[in-house]
């Protein structure tokens, strides 16, 4: 009989063994242009089912339209009689397989689809956002049904589609859909700092003003006329105000506020004082666009506003600051909700798929300060959570290159992470005593 202890140590020696196959995977998927938008994701998701079919595994291609397609898997082990099917534990492993696209091409110092492992690193758009974390996640499952490795519970795959632009057809069709149901606790193998995943972020709460004026020859302003763009631009002034908002934070989350201010100062190499983004409405005045031409005042401005709304705040109240401010400033807008729409979400550090996750990587990596914090940014966690399922974001990643130019994550990262999945899986599911071997 193989203890859980003997089945950990014989799936993590297999992925030092083959780990030259699970770079080989993410070259591959890197290799596979998938920019959204875009947003086409057909032949990715066709390779993603191909390599899992070819490990053994059932698939499911679930096409939610406009080539967004989006591939589930399933590991289910029978019934015992000593473990109930509404007992036992539902994990997934998750990723997207969509990513921003490359830019100018001119700025880039090697292909930006390049795959490839160059000193150390892995190479290309999505090596850290996040197609290595996504090979990670499919090389774990394969492994473990290669090895036949008895699971107490079941763990599900799912690489998904339209994330990168907050899209309706990725996680949120699948959810809404019914595909993951059941489900106790995810992993999405988004990109993070090596010993820290991410286990809650701010709200996301994108919209757009339609401002309109009054033309006229550019000559007379500003007597005769109504200038939109003069407008938009006391109206971009007043919403700075938006930062002066205070949250009132849950008690239960405020010690991980905290901790994930002092990480974010130490840590992630950012300039001092940038932790108050965890305690403060940001915003971002995207794009602007307004008039016709030089000589004529403009008649309308068009203004996308991207804010992120702190643990302690609702869009809502957001969007009613938004509101005063303006009519403060004088300023008639019509507001449309757009993009990234989601309120502050998080997982506790205590919840079982938290707790097992941070355990293993501690362990894995020899870093006693392993921890979850919070990020600022939005992902697909935040439609997880909205469905009830404790999830946590954990992958391989050099951050400075995420949506920039010469993007690369390091070799042993992605390696580790893999290990990270592997366990975490073992653990958070259990392994059922069984006669077998280990094959």
């Amino acid at each position: 009989m193989t203890t859980v202890q003997q089945w950990e140590q014989i799936v993590l020696d297999e992925i030092d063994r083959t780990s030259e196959d699970l770079l080989a995977l993410a070259g591959d998927l890197i290799r596979i242009p998938s920019e959204n938008p875009p947003g086409d994701c057909t032949e990715v998701a066709g390779y993603v089912a191909g390599y899992l079919r070819e490990a053994g595994l059932e698939v499911e291609v679930l096409d939610a339209g406009e080539g967004r397609l989006n591939v589930l898997s399933r590991i289910e082990q029978p019934t015992t009689a000593e473990l109930a099917p509404d007992g036992r534990r539902h994990l997934v492993l998750a990723g997207h397989h969509d990513v921003v696209p490359v830019g100018d091409n001119s700025r880039w110092t090697f292909p930006p689809f390049a795959g490839d492992v160059v000193d150390g690193y892995l190479r290309g758009r999505g090596a850290s956002d996040m197609k290595a974390g996504l090979a990670g996640t499919l090389f774990t499952a394969a492994l473990l049904h290669r090895l036949r490795v008895p699971l107490a519970g079941t763990l599900s795959l799912a690489s998904v589609a339209d994330e990168e632009t907050g899209g309706p057809l990725g996680a949120h069709w699948v959810l809404e859909n019914g595909h993951l149901d059941g489900a106790t606790g995810a992993v999405i193998a988004e990109p993070a700092e090596r010993t820290h995943p991410t286990i809650g972020q701010k709200g996301s709460n994108w919209f757009r003003l339609t401002i309109s004026g009054r033309p006229g020859h550019g000559s007379l302003q500003p007597l005769h006329g109504e200038n939109a763009n003069l407008l938009a631009a006391k109206a971009i002034l007043a919403l700075q105000g938006l930062w002066e908002m205070t949250p009132d934070a849950p008690p239960e989350v405020r010690e991980l506020i905290e901790s994930s201010k002092v990480f974010a100062e130490e840590r992630e190499g950012y300039q001092a004082g940038i932790s108050a983004v965890f305690e403060h409405v940001t915003v971002n005045i995207g794009t602007v666009h307004g008039g016709s031409s030089t000589n004529v005042v403009s008649d309308a401005c068009v203004v996308e506003v991207d804010t992120r709304v702190p643990i302690g705040l609702t869009r809502a109240q957001v969007l009613a600051e938004v509101r005063r401010l303006l009519a403060e400033a004088g300023v008639q807008a019509e507001i449309e909700e757009i993009g990234f729409r989601s309120e502050p979400n998080w997982t506790l550090p205590d919840d079982p798929v938290v707790a097992t996750l941070v355990d293993a990587l501690g362990e894995l990596s020899g870093d006693p300060e392993t921890a979850g914090v919070l990020q600022w940014a939005s992902s697909d966690a935040r439609t997880f959570r909205s469905h009830g399922i404790p999830v946590l974001q954990y992958g391989p990643a050099e951050l400075a290159t995420i949506h920039g130019f010469d993007e690369r994550a390091p070799v042993e990262s992605v390696i580790l992470a893999a290990k990270t999945y592997a366990l975490t899986t073992l653990r958070y599911l259990g392994v059922r005593a069984d006669d077998r071997s280990a094959v």
